[in-house]
């Protein structure tokens, strides 16, 4: 642990997700860039808000299964997802019940060849480079703190380190 402390001092701390600025049907959606997502979903109260539920196609109605699972209303196969500068035709699933508003999974990362370049913070999507977002730009409920799933849990914190409690010796 002291080792751990002294050399790797980022594992005891937060990890800022990896969010871009995103128009989807030109309403602002801070969309969550997951590499480790299969698809590219969003929420159906996002989908509300974006005015793209007529689009719906509920044939692809089904259950999402991954970490837990979650009911899919269907898919939209054309909507306009602007990010920086540039626009692209982008299909979805819609979820019901989801926390996430929008999240772009490895399908459309993988289709735009887009490219997480972690040292210079930054989504590159052909000769564009799309800054992340930092914590101070993302609503509370984003920011991996704060929010109300982590109101119970406390500040995260350096343990204080206890040197290992001595055993008694054996009866003879």
């Amino acid at each position: 642990l002291e080792q751990a402390l002294e050399h790797h001092p980022e594992a005891f701390g937060r990890v800022v997700m990896l969010y871009v600025d995103c128009e989807v049907n030109a309403r602002p959606v801070k969309g969550f860039v997951d590499s480790g997502a299969q698809s590219t979903i969003m929420s159906q109260a996002c989908a509300e808000r974006c005015n793209i539920m007529h689009l719906i196609d509920r044939r692809w109605a089904g259950v999402a299964r991954g970490v837990g699972t979650a009911k899919i209303i269907g898919r939209v196969h054309l909507v306009p997802v602007q990010i920086g500068g540039q626009l692209f035709g982008s299909s979805f699933t819609i979820l019901e019940g989801q926390d996430m508003d929008f999240l772009l999974g490895l399908d459309w990362l993988r289709k735009n060849q887009a490219v997480i370049d972690l040292r210079a913070n930054v989504l590159r999507i052909g000769e564009q480079a799309v800054p992340f977002l930092a914590e101070k730009d993302l609503p509370l409920e984003l920011r991996g703190g704060g929010g109300p799933d982590d109101a119970d849990q406390p500040p995260t914190a350096a343990p204080k380190l206890q040197p290992p409690a001595k055993k008694p010796a054996a009866a003879a």
